[in-house]
């Protein structure tokens, strides 16, 4: 007896199981709601931790790694809309493998509308390829490049404390990135100086996380107008006897805020405790103006501005990098749209225009504030001109000058960088080579044949 015909939908999951690429196919609200084995090799994770999670279209990282997984298929709102959407996506499968890039089509699944109607998007199916193996389908748009260009910029990133305040494409921005990157792989004191909201603490916290691998120890953070003699030494003694009792001494961090406030009593005891602690604790401090600046005015200690500021990572204003707004923006929307039921994937040209006109006085935390009011009353999957408050959305619209891009050869003003570097840690350990070498976390004979290199005896 012949056996029953199976249902079509039957063949088409066991078209999907045996696909060579892996299919994963969303429902209403960015549910998961079907997986195929070769999906589940390439996510390195099982049908049964990805089925009913709901994607956040979000590129930033700091999600869980299952929620993260699927945020970075997550379909963009012009797919359900009804476009065939396609990306370049990048997947980690954990901490051990490699990046696989692969080039994401994004497919709707439309109901048929009996009249003129828009047809209604119930499913999404994405389908990853290798990229040779898919032609070029010409340019993504504008929201779509900047969501693949953070997504690009966390996987650089990966395993750091957050990446949301060092997004920008502007010559001081990739400066920062790569100033970042430079203190992050030695133990030498770090200054960060920036006005108020520039994200002076976030920058000095991704360091304090990135140079361990995401591990940063024992950390204590405090501030500076905060602190006189006493507090001082009642606080850096605690810190430094809880780090003895856990044995870890090796990773131990002060963040200190805004440095510049202390009292001379504060300074000095912070110089005399530097002296006397018997840890390697890493100092990454944070300013409005260089404190070598200060000391030159008289306004702070000559010797303790030395040692606590042997790099010094500055931090533009947003109203300097304009060009930045959009991706900042962007990524600001994103974070937002991890905690919330509010799904927003895009900005509207006017709305960014509208951006760039402004001065920003409170820098990226007034454009953080600003953004978050107008998230939580959006009706749309795009961010328009009048979900601003009424004193932005009534600024008339006007082009925004693009500025010459500044030409910099970053090797060399990173060997400039690191010249000076050496210097002032050479300065701060009194020219003893050995330490200087441990601050700088370089073998001796690194730092000698630098010192030769530069004619530094």
């Amino acid at each position: 007896m012949p056996s029953p015909p199976r249902k079509p939908t039957t063949f088409l999951i066991q078209a999907f199981d045996l696909a060579a690429w892996p299919v994963v196919l969303f429902g209403e609200g960015n549910a998961v709601r079907y997986l195929n084995a070769a999906a589940e090799k390439a996510l390195g994770v099982s049908r049964d931790e990805l089925f009913d999670l709901a994607a956040k279209y979000h590129g930033l990282g700091q999600l869980p790694k299952a929620l993260q997984l699927v945020s970075d298929l997550c379909p963009a709102s012009n797919v359900w809309l009804g476009e065939v959407g396609t990306r370049e996506i990048t997947l980690v499968a954990d901490e051990t493998t490699d990046e696989v890039r692969w080039q994401g089509i994004f497919y709707p699944i439309t109901d048929q509308p009996d009249t003129d109607a828009v047809a209604l998007v119930r499913n999404v199916m994405v389908m990853l390829a290798p990229p040779e193996r898919i032609p070029n389908s010409g340019a993504l748009q504008p929201q779509e490049e900047i969501h693949a260009t953070l997504q690009a910029l966390r996987h650089e990133y990966r395993g750091r404390y957050a990446v949301s305040h060092l997004v920008g494409i502007s010559t001081a921005m990739i400066r920062v990135r790569r100033l970042v990157d430079l203190a992050s792989q030695s133990r030498v004191p770090v200054l960060v100086i920036g006005q108020p909201g520039t994200g002076r603490e976030q920058v000095a916290r991704t360091i304090c996380y990135a140079s361990n691998h995401g591990q940063a120890g024992p950390v204590i953070s405090i501030q500076g107008e905060l602190m006189d003699a006493e507090i001082m030494q009642t606080t850096i003694r605690a810190f430094v006897r809880r780090s003895l009792d856990e044995d870890e001494t090796k990773h131990a961090s002060l963040i200190l805020l805004n440095a510049e406030k202390m009292d001379l009593g504060a300074q000095s005891e912070l110089l005399h405790l530097l002296d006397l602690i018997d840890i390697d604790l890493r100092i990454l401090s944070t300013s409005s103006e260089s404190l070598l600046t200060l000391a030159r005015r008289g306004q702070f200690r000559e010797d303790l501005a030395f040692r606590i500021s042997t790099l010094e990572i500055e931090l533009p204003p947003l109203c300097d990098r304009p060009e930045d707004i959009p991706y900042l923006a962007q990524a600001i929307v994103e974070e937002l749209n991890v905690p919330s039921d509010r799904q927003l994937q895009s900005i509207s040209a006017d709305a960014i225009d509208r951006l760039q006109q402004q001065e920003w006085p409170g820098n990226i935390d007034q454009l953080t504030e600003m953004l978050t009011t107008a998230h939580e009353v959006a009706t749309g999957f795009t961010l328009a001109v009048t979900d601003f408050p009424v004193d932005v959305a009534r600024t008339p619209a006007k082009k925004v000058d693009t500025k010459q891009a500044e030409s910099i050869d970053l090797d060399a003003a990173l060997e400039a960088y690191e010249r000076e570097i050496l210097i002032r840690t050479l300065k701060a350990a009194k020219g003893n080579k050995t330490q200087a070498a441990n601050m700088l976390g370089i073998s001796r004979a690194r730092l000698h044949r630098r010192i030769e290199q530069w004619g530094l005896e």
